[in-house]
């Protein structure tokens, strides 16, 4: 009977580790919308990580960086990819659009990568070429607390356009599309790195426009907004035939993160920064623009600290600037 019972409690004393070892290695990777950037990246590192590490990885779609901002420091997720250049600046240091709820100083970088560009679209019909044209019109900004809402609220009025002068809308980034490709929105800001696919797909479909922005409000707004912010220009063919540009558009270019927290195991951030770049040309694989992210450029333009998992693995690797 008492080896019996010896025995039971060494099986439940192995299932409950075993449990335990279990849910400490499942984590959520948050990205944007369902069809962007972020989010691709998130679903490509979750495959390699159950795939490489034996991390139950999970993608979540939650909208922009300033919802990511605020689910990663509650401690709702692990992980995000997108969080960093100004935004996360801003979420770290409790500025702007987080300055009512205040600083967030438990958000942590594992590495920094260049973005791409703010692109305005409209329909090359519309009447509208520059961000001042907006008066009077329907502009989608993706989705309510995104990156692009956020943006979209100070190129509008930088332009000379107050509220009330236009409707701005939240349709999200995939619905920012379809609303402009049926004419419910007179024009849509979305980001990436072009040619995005999401364009092209619209693109074949319609003639479209991208919308200037004045060259002068350009770099005003990469001063006042910084840092990781540069002024951009995108060429008139980047979208082949149906793009009705005639010459350079003026818009900025923006450096986004993959982030943690404070309170994620610095064994895991290890884990997981570790296997990411041993399988780099694997993550390379999972979207257009995931061979921006390198070793070569992971400390440049942090929003805020390293975490001490991935500063393990730097050092260990040499990276430089880290």
């Amino acid at each position: 009977m008492k080896r019996t019972l010896i025995t039971s409690l060494t099986v439940a004393f192995v299932t409950i580790a075993f449990a335990f070892s279990a849910s400490a290695q499942s984590v959520t990777i948050l990205g944007g919308g369902l069809k962007g950037q972020p989010y691709q990246f998130a679903v490509g590192l979750s495959k390699i990580l159950k795939s490489k590490a034996g991390i139950n990885a999970t993608p979540q779609s939650a909208k922009g960086m300033v919802a990511q901002a605020r689910l990663l420091a509650k401690g709702s997720a692990e992980f995000s990819w997108a969080l960093g250049g100004p935004v996360g600046v801003w979420a770290y240091k409790g500025e702007r659009r987080f300055k009512k709820e205040g600083p967030k100083k438990n958000l942590r970088a594992i590495l920094a990568y260049p973005f791409g560009q703010f692109q305005w679209l409209t329909l090359a019909d519309s009447g509208i070429k520059n961000v001042k044209d907006f008066k009077g019109k329907k502009i989608s900004v993706g989705s309510a607390a995104s990156t692009t809402q956020t943006f979209a609220r100070f190129m509008i009025p930088a332009h000379g356009l107050k509220k009330g002068d236009y409707k701005e809308m939240t349709p999200g980034f995939r619905g920012g599309f379809g609303a402009l490709r049926d004419g419910a929105v007179d024009a849509h800001l979305t980001m990436g790195l072009a040619p995005m696919g999401v364009v092209k797909e619209l693109v074949a479909l319609k003639k479209v426009r991208l919308v200037n922005m004045d060259a002068d409000v350009v770099e005003k707004l990469v001063k006042t907004y910084g840092p990781g912010l540069t002024v951009a220009t995108i060429k008139p063919s980047v979208y082949g035939k149906n793009q009705a540009n005639t010459g350079p558009v003026n818009t900025i270019f923006t450096m986004f993160g993959f982030a943690t927290h404070s309170g994620v195991s610095a064994d895991l951030v290890y884990k997981v920064t570790k296997t990411l770049f041993d399988n780099l040309k694997e993550f390379h694989g999972t979207a257009a623009s995931a061979k921006t992210v390198t070793l070569a450029a992971a400390c440049q333009g942090l929003a805020f600290p390293l975490h001490e998992g991935a500063k393990r693995f730097y050092k260990e690797v040499g990276a430089k600037g880290c």
